[in-house]
């Protein structure tokens, strides 16, 4: 069994007092791996204002805020010196320290630097390289003292339409003996595809997607980005770790490479006038599959700042998207092209 990529088209069929018959497509798209679908709906125009923090940034910096620098090593709690010596973890101005309120068993929070607010266009490649090898620490650190705590994920809420409670740059590091329904569901259906066809999901998908060039996006390095097929929201990015297998694999070129490609998708989403994303970075417990990485905007709709997540996401868990994976495709990889 090869990766299938299989759709269908519904037709609406209604009439318009004025205009008469109007024919409306939905298109139905079936994950490759999972089975499971995501609606191409017809699009009216989505009219997308980006958000400017800049007010809320000024109102809940420094005093305000417990990750700035006059506050991070007195309002952050520390871990255990067998996890840390010092009581926290750090690489260059990156910090990570304890979650206060934990996700999970291993909960870490790594602040990217001292600066407050940080728009999409301002991340260097030294500051998400930073925060992203201190989050790598502190998983080793973690493997190192807890055999059982197997499934990990590095997790990223930018700005608060994405959930994030805290404007100051942050990343939630998640180490767990029990997987997120998206990894359980998503390592399960990896090992029934390579029982099956005797390759790696992953692997299969950044060949088959790079073959066909209609999602692929770029190679950059060792990493393959490229748009979901069956994507989870109006862009949906992975990023595939090609010869990563573990946290360890990954080395500081690795790191260089992935920030480079975050620089380009930022770049496509401020273009798109997206202000804010939900991003993993998820770790087979067994190692078998390459580490990968999906990032998806966040958004409200219309004058109402109605929330892009309704009663189809939330309770059907069905995404919705009104941009064809293709076309975001074809526009990232021209960005990409630019950028790297």
């Amino acid at each position: 069994m090869a990766i299938k990529l299989r759709k269908k088209t519904e037709l609406f069929t209604f009439y318009d007092t004025k205009e008469g018959k109007i024919e409306r497509e939905t298109e139905v798209r079936f994950d490759p791996l999972t089975g499971e679908t995501s609606r191409l709906v017809y699009d009216a125009g989505l009219a997308i204002t980006p958000v400017d923090y800049s007010e809320a940034a000024e109102k809940t910096k420094r005093v305000n805020c417990p990750f700035c620098p006059e506050n991070i090593l007195n309002m952050t709690p520390v871990f255990p010196q067998e996890i840390a010596e010092e009581g926290r973890i750090t690489k260059g101005e990156a910090i990570v320290f304890p979650n206060l309120f934990p996700y999970s068993k291993h909960n870490g929070v790594a602040v990217f630097s001292g600066s407050h607010f940080v728009r999409l266009n301002e991340f260097t490649p030294e500051l998400i390289k930073n925060a992203f090898q201190a989050a790598q620490r502190y998983i080793h650190r973690v493997a190192v003292t807890d055999s059982q705590a197997k499934f990990a994920s590095i997790n990223w809420n930018y700005l608060p339409l994405s959930g994030g409670s805290i404007i100051h740059p942050h990343l939630h590091i998640i180490i767990s003996d029990t997987g997120t329904n998206y990894q359980m569901n998503t390592y399960e259906k990896a090992r029934q595809f390579e029982m099956e066809t005797g390759t790696k999901y992953f692997n299969a998908l950044s060949e088959t997607e790079r073959s066909i060039g209609e999602r692929w996006i770029a190679d950059n390095g060792t990493i393959t980005w490229l748009h979901a097929f069956a994507p989870k929201s109006h862009n949906d990015y992975i990023g595939i770790f090609n010869k990563a297998y573990s946290i360890e694999d990954i080395n500081g070129a690795d790191w260089d490479h992935f920030a480079k490609g975050l620089q380009a998708i930022f770049s496509i989403l401020t273009d798109q006038s997206f202000s804010s994303f939900n991003m993993i970075l998820s770790i087979d417990p067994e190692q078998r599959e390459p580490v990968h990485v999906r990032l998806i905007p966040r958004l409200t709709i219309g004058a109402l700042e109605t929330s892009d997540i309704n009663f189809f996401q939330a309770l059907h868990q069905e995404p919705l998207t009104y941009k064809a994976p293709e076309d975001i495709a074809e526009k990232s990889r021209r960005r990409f092209e630019e950028l790297l």
